[in-house]
């Protein structure tokens, strides 16, 4: 597309932002602009699932259009680029940025711009104010917290009372954003002792704090304003007065824990009894199994799954779940895996079909992630204890470059089969798998078939499943 009809577009948005529409005859959403400098050649658009995309051209033009039914936050990707805009049916919008500098350069007009050119400025203003550095907030002593607190949020809601004295900005939006700082300070004040105690290395309990009165405050939040569902703050909230619970219900009968999927479980029974609304409670229930099938896949949330189907009372959280659940379908147990190649510690290619004959069990990790190391221990602790059984433990690195991950095998002394996978993120085997959080855990059969596509931890259970197909290899 070429910049004359790019600004042809622009002028169009133009002319339906100033006029009037009475209804909207149709639900597409058009997103038209200019991004230069993005590392990426390759723009999207999404809400939990990929919407629409166009290639950038040369100039950084672009075109987008999708289909959709309600207003909704929508997320763009562009390389290491993302932002959100806030579209209803039948809005267009035109943009301009450029990425190296995106919140100093960015510009919208037509529908929603007012909003959007909020947004970036409250993204930055929360940045540079300290808003959302809770590490740096939370180490003042309770009484300069609050001042500090008050401060911080005063600077950013600035933005906003200005946002509201402007004509023809959307007045749900405008309700939206008012809820957000109204429950900001509730969430924040209810981290204060976790984190102050984190910093200062006090117990929680022991911190001079008015934790009692935040509580009461907490506990008095309605339950079923599905209206706010999607403000951040508001679903913190939700989400403290669940733990609460869940901590409660934990504690009164400890035999929960000894249950697979405790945690989700007794989520579940937090909101059962927490929330009536028939779709706060189907909200609360979905996230927590299209969480957990996103990163686990729709085996290891089955039970959970089909319970939530024959209670829900909202369609489209049906049909979310059922989208997640057909993109896993090519790696479903029994699905062959393709023989991807790797490269080990040597430089030597190696494959997936090497090991054909034995039970496989990866760890997709990389040396900058915590968690991945966090595992070692327990992963050389299972390594060994199934030494003499046929068992194959391979661990592929997705770190963009090699030098750190030989370093750290070297280093480390870290034995076995040590692969490395090219184009980290963007390789076959992440790709394949849908990775998108690491460590990640894949176990295979002697065939090379999937066992399971999202594995339990070596901390975890994993001996049960490990011994289970040992039996049936036998």
């Amino acid at each position: 597309m070429n910049l004359k009809l790019i600004f042809a577009i622009a002028a169009l948005t133009l002319l339906w932002a100033c006029g009037e529409k009475d209804e909207v005859v149709n639900n597409t959403i058009t997103i038209a602009g200019q991004l230069t400098n993005a590392e990426g050649n390759r723009i999207t658009a999404s809400l939990d699932e990929e919407l629409a995309s166009d290639s950038l051209k040369d100039d950084g033009s672009f075109l987008l259009k999708f289909d959709f039914e309600e207003t909704e936050t929508f997320t763009f990707n562009a390389g290491n680029t993302a932002f959100t805009l806030y579209l209803s049916p039948g809005d267009s919008i035109y943009i301009t940025a450029d990425a190296e500098e995106f919140a100093e350069t960015f510009l919208a007009q037509g529908d929603k711009a007012h909003e959007s050119m909020y947004a970036r400025k409250k993204i930055k203003a929360s940045r540079e104010s300290g808003m959302n550095d809770y590490m740096k907030l939370m180490a003042h002593g309770t009484e300069a917290y609050f001042a500090k607190r008050d401060s911080v949020i005063n600077v950013v809601k600035a933005h906003y009372e200005t946002l509201a004295e402007q004509e023809g900005v959307d007045p749900d939006f405008l309700e939206m954003e008012e809820a957000y700082f109204k429950y900001l300070e509730l969430h924040m004040d209810y981290l204060y002792p976790m984190y102050h105690g984190h910093i200062t290395r006090k117990h929680k309990d022991s911190i001079d704090f008015p934790t009692e009165e935040v509580k009461e405050r907490l506990n008095a939040v309605p339950l079923d304003q599905v209206h706010l569902l999607k403000v951040t703050s508001y679903e913190n909230v939700i989400e403290h007065r669940l733990n609460d619970k869940m901590q409660e219900i934990l504690e009164q009968d400890s035999t929960i824990k000894e249950k697979a999927d405790y945690y989700n479980l007794a989520r579940w029974m937090a909101a059962d009894s927490l929330i009536s609304h028939p779709q706060v409670n189907d909200y609360v229930k979905y996230k927590i199994i299209r969480d957990q099938m996103s990163y686990r896949g729709p085996v290891n949330a089955e039970e959970m799954y089909q319970k939530f189907m024959a209670s829900n009372t909202t369609p489209k959280y049906q049909e979310s779940l059922e989208k997640i659940k057909a993109k896993w379908e090519p790696i479903n147990p029994g699905k062959d895996v393709p023989d991807f190649a790797f490269t080990d510690i040597e430089g030597n290619e190696v494959k997936l079909s090497d090991l054909r004959g034995q039970l496989v069990y990866i760890d997709i990790w990389a040396t900058w992630c915590g968690p991945c190391i966090a595992e070692h221990p327990h992963w050389d602790k299972v390594k060994a204890e199934y030494a003499d059984k046929p068992v194959a433990f391979v661990t592929v690195s997705i770190d963009n470059t090699r030098a750190p991950w030989e370093k750290m095998v070297k280093e480390k002394k870290m034995d076995g089969y040590q692969w490395f996978a090219e184009n980290a993120w963007q390789s076959e085997l992440t790709q394949h798998f849908m990775v998108n959080g690491i460590p990640r855990f894949l176990l295979l059969d002697a065939e090379g078939k999937i066992i399971d596509p999202s594995a339990d931890r070596p901390s975890g259970p994993i001996r049960e499943k490990l011994d289970k197909h040992l039996e049936e290899l036998s």
